[in-house]
């Protein structure tokens, strides 16, 4: 209620440049941030979780996790892999859209079910390593719980919209009820790549996104309501477009060129890069003339895209 969800959310729109005068353009942040939280219900292909889901029962690999039905946690997980995949700096949380038991694991829940016998490695022992090991940073939205406390380099406080640092009492507090920064897991390292095949790629009948949070592709539907920094309809026309461009088009996918560099390859052909106006940008996604619909989408949001293609 005093604007802390509401400070977020301006600070993950900060990723665009705002038209001058309205306010909005001093509210920026790193154009590689992305927001993450659950999202029961979505498809996760062959997505590498294991440094937060392990220990699944029947032995099942999160190494290369595949899913139809992904549970909170282990959607969440895959959101946050697939951002760091892509090259993601910073992450935004907010607890209200989080997993709790993904986010932290008090003591007697602990006690009760012992570490070894739990699938789920808690964020809270994986946010320092983060940013440690990968200079990822992480702001998280809080109203809930003070494990974070120990383990925040700034704490900020939100009263009736008036932000104040309060860092040095919030350490206090979390020294005087024992809260101690927990053990450091350092992130497993991987080998493994993902590789986007054209198989699949291709629409099966009529292709159609008239909101920005659902593509009609075919037969199926790509679920974009969870991709929240996706700001206009124009972004999820020139998504839809450029899945088609890549299924049709063998210069971004060979078989074995890895994942990222397609996207790295089709974010660098949408831009222009190199090329004058007119020549290049969102028109090599046209099939047949310009189309005056397209809004320039990051990489993150259409990977997203991608990643919730369930053909």
């Amino acid at each position: 209620f005093h604007g802390k969800s509401t400070l977020l959310q301006a600070l993950q729109l900060g990723v665009y440049n705002k038209v001058n005068g309205d306010g909005r353009e001093f509210v920026v942040c790193d154009p590689n941030a992305v927001k993450v939280r659950s999202e029961d219900g979505r498809f996760v292909g062959a997505c590498n979780i294991s440094a937060f889901i392990n220990n699944l029962p029947f032995s099942r690999d999160t190494s290369a996790f595949t899913t139809s039905d992904a549970s909170g946690s282990t959607s969440q997980a895959a959101n946050i892999m697939e951002s760091l995949e892509l090259g993601a700096t910073a992450l935004f949380i907010d607890e209200d859209t989080c997993a709790t038991n993904f986010m932290i694991r008090d003591a007697p829940m602990v006690e009760l079910v012992a570490p070894e016998k739990e699938p789920i490695t808690p964020f809270i022992k994986r946010v320092r390593p983060l940013y440690d090991d990968l200079s990822v940073s992480t702001i998280m939205v809080i109203g809930g719980s003070g494990d974070f406390f120990p383990v925040a380099d700034t704490v900020i406080c939100m009263e009736r919209y008036a932000a104040t640092d309060v860092t040095s009492r919030a350490q206090e507090i979390a020294a005087s009820h024992g809260r101690e920064i927990p053990p450091a897991m350092a992130l497993p390292k991987s080998s493994k790549v993902r590789v986007l095949q054209r198989e699949g790629l291709a629409a099966e009948g009529k292709v159609s996104a008239k909101s920005l949070r659902c593509i009609a592709y075919g037969d199926t539907e790509i679920e974009l309501t969870f991709v929240e920094q996706l700001v206009e309809v124009g972004q999820a026309k020139a998504i839809m477009d450029c899945i088609q461009h890549l299924a049709a088009s063998s210069k971004y996918i060979d078989g074995s060129r890895p994942f990222t560099e397609s996207m790295e390859m089709i974010h660098l052909a949408l831009c222009g890069q190199g090329k004058s106006v007119g020549q290049q940008g969102l028109d090599v996604i046209s099939r047949d003339y310009p189309s005056p619909f397209h809004t320039l989408p990051r990489r993150f949001e259409l990977a997203a895209a991608l990643n919730r293609l369930r053909t």
